[in-house]
C-alpha cells in the first residue's frame, strides 16, 4: 500500500518553487509549474504561502537592483521601474505654446534654395 504523504506542500517541490521565484530569472508561472512538473493551480496555491510571499518580494528586489545596475544611465530604464512600481511618467506638454496649436516650421532654405532672402528693406 503506497504511504500518503502528509505535507501538501511536496516538500522539494516547494523548496524548488520558493528558489526559482527568489532569484532574478522572471518566468511565467506556468513555465515554472512545467518546469518543476506541477499542475498550474498548485502554483496559485503556493503563492499565497508566507515563504512564497516573501521569496516573491526578494526576487522583485533583485530584479529592480539588477535593472538599475544595468541601466543606470539610460533614462528608458528608470521609466520602466516607475511604470512597474505604479508611479506613472509625467505626461509630455507642449509648455511654449500656451495650448495654442503650434504651427510647424518648414525648410524654408530646402524648399527655396535658388531664391534671395527678402530684404526689409525692399518690402516698402
Amino acid at each position: 500500500m503506497k504511504k500518503i504523504s502528509k505535507n501538501p506542500y511536496k516538500k522539494e517541490k516547494f523548496e524548488a518553487f520558493i528558489e526559482r521565484i527568489k532569484g532574478p530569472a522572471v518566468a511565467h508561472w506556468v513555465q515554472i509549474a512545467d518546469a518543476l512538473g506541477i499542475h498550474p493551480t498548485t502554483i496559485t496555491d503556493w503563492k499565497k504561502h508566507p515563504l512564497a510571499q516573501k521569496a516573491i518580494k526578494d526576487g522583485i528586489e533583485l530584479a529592480l537592483e539588477g535593472m538599475e545596475k544595468a541601466g543606470k544611465n539610460d533614462w528608458k530604464m528608470w521609466e520602466s521601474k516607475l511604470k512597474m512600481l505604479g508611479v506613472s511618467p509625467i505626461e509630455k506638454q507642449d509648455i511654449t505654446s500656451g495650448g495654442e496649436k503650434v504651427i510647424p516650421i518648414l525648410d524654408v532654405q530646402s524648399s527655396n534654395s535658388h531664391k534671395e532672402a527678402p530684404n526689409p528693406a525692399k518690402a516698402n
